[in-house]
């Protein structure tokens, strides 16, 4: 029977690779002309009626939690950063450039949120971490700059849309420590997700088309799985890990994410990487291997 640290270990793993999957369905989401507004606001559409229930359902148990009107003010922020705002430049980024370098790209966030804190909350890098940042951001250069010339256009373009969604989704896990302490991680989650959700209809309602919203079938059930097996489930599924065996600990199982991404692009997608990003990949995996060791006061959150 599997302790508690074990199961925690498997959920925050099995999470992971879901949240793998979103890049996946995207890219057969984009053969189809469907653009990123599009592809957001279906997927939070889809989604929505999961969080308001898990919402209800996480509100009866802790009815010592009173949200007050500033609270939902950054609530309102952290929904912005973390799940619109971020999704947004992710979605448009993968336009340009293939499932697996994006998915190594995204994953440069544990690196961007050590940074952070030493920077605005004082807290000290240690060699080994110092070492993990020009790892992995080392690996992004041995990713991107030797390929250039062979990438189609927009490739960079595409790259620098998915590392500011990195950057923006740092700055929320460096705000939002305190409020998931308060919250608990599950019904904060719920009301993140759906006040993100109104955050992505109203950029539909200035920029979207009503006429995209009519889909073939076969669409309508990427965008569902996209939404159960790349949205909902995991986002408990990493929660609960969180809990039980910490964040520094989620961080660095996290790293199964880039390589699963890897292996479904190649089974579904047909992706191949070149040596250049082989040893990019390493180099940045081997970094947020370190920072995963002594990322400790960053709470890691999934997206």
């Amino acid at each position: 029977m599997l302790s508690e640290r074990q199961l925690g270990v498997f959920w925050v793993l099995l999470g992971n690779v879901l949240f793998s999957t979103k890049a996946i369905f995207a890219k057969l989401i984009f053969v189809h002309g469907v653009d990123p507004t599009m592809v957001i606001t279906l997927r939070m559409t889809f989604a929505f009626p999961f969080f308001v229930l898990s919402a209800l359902f996480f509100h009866r148990r802790r009815k010592d939690v009173l949200v007050k009107k500033f609270d939902w003010a950054h609530l309102l922020l952290f929904a912005f950063l973390g799940y619109y705002g971020a999704s947004f430049l992710n979605f448009s980024g993968l336009q340009y450039i293939t499932a697996s370098l994006e998915r190594v790209i995204l994953f440069t966030y544990p690196a961007m949120v050590l940074t952070l804190l030493a920077l605005f909350y004082k807290e000290k890098i240690t060699k080994i971490q110092v070492i993990a940042l020009f790892l992995t951001y080392g690996g992004i250069v041995i990713s991107l700059v030797p390929n250039i010339g062979t990438f189609e256009k927009g490739f960079l373009l595409g790259a620098l849309l998915v590392l500011g969604s990195a950057f923006i989704f740092s700055v929320y896990m460096v705000r939002v420590g305190d409020f998931i302490q308060r919250y608990g991680s599950l019904l904060f989650t719920s009301y993140i997700m759906i006040l993100a959700t109104f955050l992505v209809w109203g950029h539909f309602l200035i920029f979207g088309s009503f006429e995209n919203l009519y889909q073939p079938t076969n669409i309508y059930l990427l965008f569902l799985g996209m939404s159960i097996l790349s949205t909902f489930l995991p986002v408990f599924m990493i929660s609960e890990g969180i809990r039980s065996i910490g964040a520094s600990n989620v961080s660095l199982v996290a790293a199964i994410g880039p390589i699963a991404t890897i292996f479904l692009a190649y089974t579904f997608l047909d992706e191949r990487l070149n040596t250049w990003q082989i040893v990019g990949t390493l180099f940045v995996l081997t970094g947020i291997f370190l920072v995963g060791r002594k990322a400790g006061k960053a709470p890691v959150r999934v997206r």
